[in-house]
């Protein structure tokens, strides 16, 4: 009769959990339902969120806690959409087009003559602390997170951004993918990113370092301080971690870190990671 019992009871607890839980999963399109690769897709300002591969496929298992939450679908070069979790069918592909959209910046204008060369950021990277992409006991969980920090490169003179660096203080993954990207800064927080196409930076064979990123084909220009992200997008499926060193203190530095495609960023005074950015004015 006991054993029965545990039967029973090991049903309905799976019954239950499983209940507890749904899956959604689809394909993001353009307008003329071509796939749309590393699109981010999650919980607007909750910290679950994935990244399409490169069919434009995602899938999020998520708890039924969320149902009456917004999934947000955003990505450079299209319009951001925003749909009810409680409308999308558990467990069938959607198909979800975006529609192109250019966002239209500020002209800034650079005369080539007489610029001299800067780089600002902190190169320390023998620290125990650290911040983490991903997380062992949460593997792969959170594609789409960032880390960051803020530039402070003035209002007096318009900037060219030339090259940005980061360091890998650790990852164990066979191969990951990051986008780099760079925002402006509104109420302290990031805000529209001034890079007008993806930059996407691989990461092979458990690569730790400095990766250095050539940011001249870009002709990204600015004429404000501004935050430079490191995004996660796309990992091998063995690996468990993938860090970046974080100095504390780190006098006059601004850290910035969101948990998920699109969380809500969380930001940090006197906090840096071991980012460089160099520019000509």
């Amino acid at each position: 009769m006991k054993k029965i019992l545990v039967i029973i009871y090991l049903v309905l607890n799976s019954t239950i959990s499983n209940s507890q839980e749904r899956d959604i999963k689809g394909v993001i399109t353009d307008s003329l339902k071509n796939p749309i690769q590393y699109v981010n897709v999650g919980i607007l300002n909750k910290p679950v969120g994935t990244v399409t591969n490169e069919n434009g496929e995602f899938f999020l298992n998520i708890n039924n806690s969320f149902i009456s939450d917004t999934l947000k679908i955003s990505c450079l070069g299209y319009k951001s959409k925003e749909l009810q979790i409680e409308k999308l069918s558990n467990n069938e592909s959607a198909i979800i087009s975006l529609e192109n959209h250019t966002e239209i910046l500020n002209e800034i204008i650079i005369k080539s003559s007489n610029l001299k060369t800067y780089s600002k950021g902190k190169e320390k990277t023998k620290t125990k602390n650290k911040v983490f992409f991903a997380i062992p006991s949460l593997k792969n969980l959170n594609l789409g997170s960032e880390i960051g920090r803020k530039f402070s490169l003035g209002t007096k003179k318009p900037s060219l951004l030339k090259e940005f660096k980061f360091f890998l203080k650790e990852n164990n993954f066979d191969s990951v993918l990051f986008r780099i990207n760079f925002y402006k800064i509104e109420n302290n927080k990031p805000s529209k990113k001034i890079n007008s196409r993806n930059i996407l930076i691989p990461a092979e064979n458990q690569f730790t370092g400095w990766i250095s990123v050539d940011l001249t084909d870009y002709e990204i220009k600015t004429q404000e301080d501004i935050i430079v992200a490191v995004e996660w997008i796309k990992a091998s499926e063995k690996g468990d971690k993938l860090s970046l060193p974080i100095l504390v203190p780190s006098f006059s530095s601004t850290h910035y870190y969101k948990y998920g495609t699109h969380a809500k960023w969380k930001k940090y005074g006197s906090i840096s990671t071991a980012m460089i950015l160099t520019y000509k004015q």
